[in-house]
């Protein structure tokens, strides 16, 4: 059985391997990717167990649809795999070294050393109203100043940090 089946497998081989490189050509990225699913194909037919190899288009072009939608479901698989364990290395991974903290605490601790240098009024102002965020309306009607010497004292702390901390960032 298996002599009468490869003369077969050889004639069906060559009628339809190249209507199935096509048809797997215009659904896949490479000809080679098209070559593999075509002898995907044939390896099936042979596995399949028919006794004569007599196949319709239609069976064979079945197992072609087949392979394309099991190659899918394979790549959607991995790529969900890939994205859980990117997913979980952004988890578990510590994006700050040891070397970026302590550079960060030494700029920060230069910076509240400089604040704390400001004159009075102006140090509570630029705390006011950068670190605590309230608007320069409030802070004017608390010091009884106008807006505009608010703004003054703002940019006054700002220049004064600016020089201060130098090229810092």
């Amino acid at each position: 059985m298996a002599a009468e089946a490869v003369p077969d497998l050889e004639s069906v081989s060559r009628n339809f391997r190249p209507a199935l490189v096509a048809f797997f050509s215009r659904r896949v990225r490479s000809h080679a990717e098209a070559e593999d699913l075509t002898q995907e194909v044939f390896v099936r037919l042979a596995q399949s167990g028919i006794g004569t190899l007599d196949s319709t288009e239609a069976f064979i072009f079945r197992i072609a649809t087949n392979l394309l939608r099991d190659r899918a479901r394979r790549d959607q698989v991995r790529a969900a795999y890939r994205l859980s364990i990117e997913q979980d290395d952004a988890l578990n991974t510590d994006i700050l070294d040891p070397h970026r903290v302590i550079a960060a605490r030494e700029t920060i601790g230069i910076l509240w050393a400089a604040i704390q240098a400001l004159p009075e009024p102006t140090q509570q102002i630029f705390i006011l109203y950068r670190v605590e965020n309230i608007q320069k309306q409030t802070i004017a009607d608390n010091f009884g100043y106008n807006v505009r010497t608010v703004e003054k004292h703002i940019s006054r702390a700002l220049m004064f940090l600016t020089r201060r901390m130098g090229g810092r960032s």
